[in-house]
């Protein structure tokens, strides 16, 4: 009767956004929560189901309610609701927003997230070891300072864009981060905020001839004009920087990002955890090991950037 109760309430509550799920009476129900469409989300989830199959999770043990959201505030508010409304045991979140949400209403009910690069700094949790609440998960922090060290021993920028929503605590924090630090490397920093990914290109078109480089943050709302982006700057001969994944082999001058596979297998691992009932809380939040740094030489031959040897031989793959 539990399993059927919260098959029909989905329907309801779903609004068009259900995907299928099991009638089938399952022990524990999850609720997950990916933002968009985005291939590092697709490949992480898809390793997360994989290590629930292994452990034992399988359909007639958990049954799962994927939500998809647009990027924006309301939509994940209301997609964490809907988790609360039906009574998950669990609510996995892909992103920092989701999850900065996820943690706010997410009523008693424990939250595991991936792709949340400072979950310190963002007052996700107090700390890696002990996160302080029952919340835990995969942090995708990457040091932006070795990305930075590589690119001006490459390139001499001088004046670094970053298009970015404020709406995206994560984001914003990678824009303060950069200010900071930005003398240290001998550019300066020219931040384009957007309200919506309509605004993306315009905002950098707008810009263009004030930047000689763009870095790209973690930024959900600036997802579905991420391609166009990245072939505005490449067709403006500006060199692109990023710590998110799959950049580099769209245009991306350089990309130093977690690998979202390995963190969607640590995810799985918490998972089958909490599911066999230890408490989020109880369990650190853990950092992949498997780090990328690619660099695109077809992007610097064209752009007329002469990459260091010791710098390409730095990269765990070259793009040629």
């Amino acid at each position: 009767m539990k399993s059927l109760f919260k098959f029909l309430l989905l329907l309801v509550l779903s609004a068009g956004l259900l995907l299928p799920v099991n009638a089938v009476a399952a022990d524990k129900f999850m609720a997950v929560i990916i933002t968009g469409d985005l291939p590092r989300y697709k490949s992480a989830h898809e390793a997360f189901l994989k290590i629930l199959q292994k452990g034992g999770m399988t359909e007639d043990k958990v049954e799962i309610f994927v939500q998809r959201p647009n990027p924006d505030p309301m939509s994940w508010t209301n997609s964490v609701r809907k988790a609360v409304g039906v009574g998950a045991d669990l609510i996995v979140t892909y992103g920092a927003p989701a999850t900065v949400i996820a943690k706010k209403y997410a009523d008693g009910i424990p939250v595991l997230f991936a792709d949340v690069g400072d979950p310190v700094a963002l007052g996700i949790v107090k700390g890696l070891a002990t996160p302080g609440g029952d919340i835990t998960g995969v942090s995708s922090q990457t040091p932006i300072e070795t990305l930075l060290k590589n690119f001006v021993a490459s390139y001499q920028a001088k004046s670094l864009g970053v298009i970015y929503s404020d709406q995206d605590k994560e984001a914003s924090f990678q824009v303060k981060v950069l200010q900071k630090i930005s003398g240290k490397y001998g550019f300066k920093v020219v931040p384009k905020k957007v309200r919506s990914c309509k605004e993306v290109v315009t905002s950098f078109d707008s810009i263009v001839g004030q930047i000689d480089s763009l870095y790209v943050p973690h930024c959900a709302v600036l997802e579905p004009a991420i391609n166009k982006l990245v072939e505005s700057a490449v067709a403006a001969n500006i060199p692109t920087i990023t710590q998110g994944p799959d950049m580099a082999a769209k245009g991306a001058l350089m990309e130093f990002s977690a690998e979202p596979v390995e963190q969607g297998q640590l995810l799985g691992v918490h998972a089958l955890q909490v599911l066999n009932g230890q408490k989020a809380f109880t369990l650190p939040v853990r950092t992949p090991k498997k780090v990328n740094f690619l660099i695109n030489l077809k992007t610097a031959k064209k752009m007329g950037i002469k990459i260091p040897l010791n710098v390409i031989e730095t990269a765990s793959k070259v793009i040629k």
